[in-house]
């Protein structure tokens, strides 16, 4: 079982919605001290207001931050971890829903998985035991849309969550751990109180009919849930595992299920 007591946490996307909740969830389980990165700096700035005069001083504080701008991400981690001498746990939570046209989708790859990719392979450098770090976590935030395709309207997002799942499991896994000392946990998020779902479409095709009849029958839990379900995965999840945080239900370890289905094809494909 690990703790937040005294860490540094790292959050992309934390200024509203999970990220947010996230952010004042850890500092409630004791942790140090919790750096909130996103590009929406009024919300930013609140958030910040918000959480240190509720748990002290210098608890919190924002930056503002494009994750698809490396210089921007890397820095915000590295300048994390030279003010307090370490970094504990980074958070990629940013993430957005755009398919109506092209650029759009090649913003929503950067965001949703590359950016989330660079963001572990920093955590990773910066928390690596060989590396002079002292180990920790990163925890990449994933959804449900990425354990079954929602499509329509959803083709690029449920692509680019689905992604997430399958690099959380694959840096995730010996060797790289006991070297390292850095879990990496995936979390498959089912719908939340939030603003992201908002008007859906996709190159001009409106789903958000066909969404609801997918979604329909699941309860949207509330950002507390989702980020007590973070709290609980960062405690008890081993590196490579991928949890279920799903209608404000205790989050669920689904590991075996995903890898029951890898054994299956690797047999299938005679491995």
């Amino acid at each position: 079982m690990y703790d937040l007591i005294d860490k540094v946490v790292v959050i992309t996307g934390a200024a509203k919605g999970i990220g947010a909740a996230i952010a004042a969830e850890v500092l409630k389980e004791g942790a140090k001290h919790v750096r909130i990165l996103d590009i929406d700096e009024d919300a930013g700035v609140e958030l910040q207001i918000k959480l240190n005069n509720q748990y002290g001083s210098n608890k919190a504080k924002y930056i503002k931050c494009d994750v698809t701008n490396d210089d921007q991400l890397f820095s915000s981690f590295e300048n994390a971890k030279k003010e307090y001498g370490y970094l504990d746990v980074v958070v990629n939570n940013a993430g957005v829903i755009n398919e109506n046209n092209y650029a759009e989708v090649r913003k929503m790859v950067e965001i949703n998985y590359i950016a989330l990719v660079n963001g572990t392979l920093k955590g990773i450098e910066l928390m690596d035991k060989c590396k002079g770090g002292r180990g920790g976590a990163v925890i990449n935030v994933a959804s449900i849309a990425g354990l079954y395709p929602i499509c329509p309207p959803l083709f690029m997002y449920s692509s680019t969550k689905a992604a997430v799942l399958q690099f959380t499991s694959c840096i995730g896994i010996e060797p790289l751990y006991s070297e390292t000392g850095v879990r990496v946990i995936a979390l498959a998020i089912g719908t939340t109180e939030t603003t992201i779902f908002g008007n859906i479409s996709s190159f001009g095709r409106a789903g958000d009919k066909r969404t609801m009849e997918i979604m329909g029958g699941h309860e949207n839990q509330r950002v507390e849930a989702a980020s007590q379900g973070t709290v609980e995965a960062f405690k008890k999840g081993k590196s490579a595992s991928i949890w279920l945080l799903h209608e404000n239900k205790p989050a669920i370890d689904i590991t075996q299920d995903r890898e029951e289905g890898h054994q299956l094809m690797a047999k299938l494909l005679g491995r």
